[in-house]
């Protein structure tokens, strides 16, 4: 806010109307007293460290007292932290705040549209400065990622994927969707925004057990009683804090100029594209049709993990604006999806080479690196992106180089298992959220026997539909298993013509698919067999509707 150049006694009355209007909020809400003898300038804004700092200019008080939907009623409990918080990023943190706000420009824009759209207030895209200062590559100490901080479970429970080829929380706009369903969630649950908020720091659980444990309605009402729960219950100061920082932010953000900080425009329309790569796209050759270096191509996809888009899906690539038409072009052409065949590939013996591996399968040696830039000695176990079909055993290796086979005593013992389990065991195939952990349980095998005639190093590569060997009287129990599952199958063939279907598309999420055919997420998991988002595939058809 700017004031007029008012003379003297008029613009003394305005300012002083301004503080007292505030401090009469600060005693209203706190029941705090003025203390003799202490300026009319906001007394509760000092900050640890800052005891006796500057005190607020009319400016800063009017934006303070600035309201959207969520800080419209700020509770007595939480004020004074939110004042707290706000002077702190005027003045101490204001270059924190400064470079925060720049980083959110590029975002704020998509990420305001996306919240609007679903009818939810559009300062909920300031959370993300909060999470992140708006980076896009933000890593915690616990492993949470991108400008959203997701956690990986949390993240693959909202449809970001995160395999061998991609990190969707990298991804600042698919992120921002999916903090939306989140958020969107929490509300569900707690029908506030400022609790929903408090959950998104502190986990749903958390707050539920702080509501329920307090007595509490609310947040607000949850910090007031918070010293009554016991030490493992309570909610951790960084929760306690983290509404009021965001509060305290938003405020900042809508009057940026008002308070001195270079403008943003809150609305600015994203500066790249979001276009769609087929299977096994040449990211490296994209780049050069766009004219972007590599470096730079990848500042706007740091959700691709390799130089060559997934092969077993189509996925998001980002490019600027300018470079759109370049990037459509070059999207169509053949030459975009050269490596729709290849796979990734595990090595099975140190004695191998990408020499070798390209004499063997007559692939240039040239393209193999080029598919596996860094490459250079490979060892087993290592994964590598392959053509399909090419045989790693060694064996072939030692075939290709017209030498007989070495084999080691453990891989001769490996091989020997595998062939007794086909003999004697049964055959699984792999149903959504199995894990090896349950299997050894399910059929009386060990994990390292399943992982020994299955000849599985990773046991993160598993995918649902693969076929296990399972050895021994395990072998029967999956024969039976499998023979038990049979009528449900033909059931449920039998009931096809009474389902309505769904073809999965990039950037599918099953909380956005529930939604847009007005079933629940547990229907969805009920009618596919439990199907979760790291089980959801593009191009997959999924029941969304069954009488």
């Amino acid at each position: 806010m700017s004031f007029p150049d008012w003379s003297g006694r008029g613009r003394a009355r305005l300012v002083l109307l301004c503080i007292l209007a505030f401090c009469l909020l600060l005693a209203g809400g706190c029941g705090s007293k003025q203390k003799k003898g202490q300026p009319l300038s906001m007394p509760s804004l000092i900050i640890p460290g800052d005891e006796g700092g500057e005190p607020l200019t009319p400016a800063e008080v009017a934006a303070f007292q600035t309201t959207a939907q969520i800080d419209r009623n700020i509770h007595k409990a939480s004020l004074p932290d939110v004042a707290l918080q706000y002077k702190h990023f005027l003045r101490k943190g204001r270059g924190t705040m400064s470079v925060f706000s720049q980083n959110a420009e590029p975002y704020l824009g998509y990420a305001r549209k996306v919240f609007r759209s679903r009818g939810m207030p559009e300062e909920l895209a300031y959370l993300a400065l909060v999470e992140s200062g708006y980076r896009p590559n933000a890593e915690s100490r616990v492993g949470a990622l991108g400008a959203w901080q997701f956690m990986p479970y949390t993240g693959m429970k909202y449809g970001l994927t995160q395999d061998w080829w991609l990190d969707e929380r990298l991804d600042p706009y698919r992120a921002t969707e999916a903090a939306a369903d989140y958020l969107q969630k929490l509300y569900g649950d707690f029908r506030d925004w400022p609790t929903a908020i408090a959950a998104y720091n502190a986990g749903e659980g958390k707050m539920s057990r702080a509501k329920e444990g307090t007595g509490a309605r609310n947040f607000y009402e949850v910090v007031e009683r918070n010293h009554k729960l016991d030490e493992k219950a309570r909610l951790r100061p960084e929760t306690v804090q983290y509404v009021p920082r965001f509060l305290a932010m938003s405020k900042i953000m809508r009057n940026l100029t008002q308070l001195g900080f270079a403008p943003v425009d809150l609305d600015k329309p994203a500066p790249v594209r979001r276009l769609t790569a087929r299977p096994g796209t040449d990211l490296i050759a994209l780049s050069r049709a766009c004219g972007l270096s590599w470096e730079r191509f990848q500042e706007n996809n740091l959700h691709h993990k390799r130089t060559i888009s997934s092969t077993e899906r189509s996925t998001f690539v980002y490019v600027p604006v300018q470079n759109e038409a370049q990037a459509q072009a070059f999207l169509r052409s053949p030459e975009a999806s050269a490596f729709a065949n290849w796979r990734p590939t595990r090595v099975q013996t140190t004695s191998d080479s990408l020499a070798r591996i390209s004499k063997r399968s007559g692939v240039p040696l040239e393209r193999i690196r080029a598919a596996n830039p860094g490459k250079t000695k490979i060892y087993a176990g290592d994964t590598l992106l392959l053509p399909r079909g090419i045989s790693m055993s060694p064996a072939a290796v030692a075939a290709a180089d017209g030498r007989p086979e070495r084999k080691s005593s453990a891989s001769g013992r490996r091989q020997e298992a595998r062939e007794a389990a086909s003999a004697t065991g049964g055959v699984y195939v792999l149903r959504p959220n199995d894990t090896l952990y349950g299997m050894s349980r399910k059929f009386g095998v060990s994990v390292s026997e399943l992982q020994s005639c299955n000849d599985i190093d990773d046991p993160s590569q598993l995918h649902v539909g693969q076929r296990l060997v399972i050895p021994g009287k395990g072998g029967a129990a999956a024969q039976e298993d499998a023979a038990d599952r049979a009528p449900a199958r033909r059931a449920k063939g039998a009931a096809a013509g009474r389902q309505k279907t769904y073809v999965v598309q990039a950037g599918d999420s099953l909380w956005g698919i529930a939604r847009k055919n007005e079933v629940s997420v547990d229907d969805l998991k009920r009618w596919n067999d439990g199907i979760d988002a790291q089980s959801l595939r593009v191009g997959s058809r999924i029941i969304v509707a069954q009488d």
